[in-house]
């Protein structure tokens, strides 16, 4: 059975334990695994974009937010980049205007409050729907089945009280996380350029 869907993972996770009495667990390690990891992953798989109208110097966060990336403004057909600012060091003004800052807390909160009612489009790397019985795959099951199957037996080892293989499991799952993070970044970039040397063309 492949490992790339739900079932298979589920069969995977028992295969290799070795055990015959966590079955009717597998889902609160599978649970636990994407809780873990989604403090972690970022893959292009997980990007996705919002549009929302502004009404205040506040705005909601979409629901499966995890992290924004770019968030800018829309005026008639123009794009107007929003620069981040920490919480702390963002300074809020009492002129209204089209803000030029944002921060986001447990929502996203502008240096200013609005002149209009601005289009606002947000970039943000979101939550891949968790798997389950109905939603049997998702990008980070697919690409990167290995991060699915050290989490879930890194949560295994926990429940039973093994922490030696908790210890082992959860390296094994941090650095399939880091290698997805890494690959992901080369990615995003083309190829380099060709070197040329001195000397007549071929």
């Amino acid at each position: 059975m492949s490992l790339t869907s739900y079932l298979g993972l589920k069969d995977a996770i028992e295969s290799w334990s070795h055990r015959n009495d966590v079955a009717s667990r597998l889902d609160d390690f599978i649970d636990l695994a994407e809780a873990e990891m989604l403090k972690w992953i970022r893959i292009r798989g997980m990007e996705t974009r919002a549009t929302s109208v502004t009404s205040g110097r506040y705005l909601a966060l979409p629901a499966d937010f995890l992290e924004m990336r770019r968030l800018k403004m829309i005026s008639g057909a123009q794009y107007f980049e929003v620069t981040y600012s920490t919480p702390e060091g963002m300074h809020i003004t009492q002129d209204s205007g089209m803000p030029k800052l944002f921060t986001v807390t447990s929502q996203v909160e502008f240096d200013r409050t609005p002149d209009s009612a601005y289009t606002v489009e947000m970039q943000y790397y979101g939550k891949p729907d968790a798997l389950s019985a109905t939603n049997t795959t998702n990008s980070i099951l697919t690409k990167y089945p290995n991060i699915y199957l050290f989490g879930a037996l890194w949560a295994l080892y926990l429940w039973a009280l093994q922490e030696d293989k908790a210890e082992y499991y959860y390296a094994k799952f941090m650095q399939a996380v880091q290698t997805a993070n890494r690959e992901d970044s080369k990615g995003r970039h083309g190829p380099a350029p060709a070197m040329r040397y001195g000397g007549p063309t071929p």
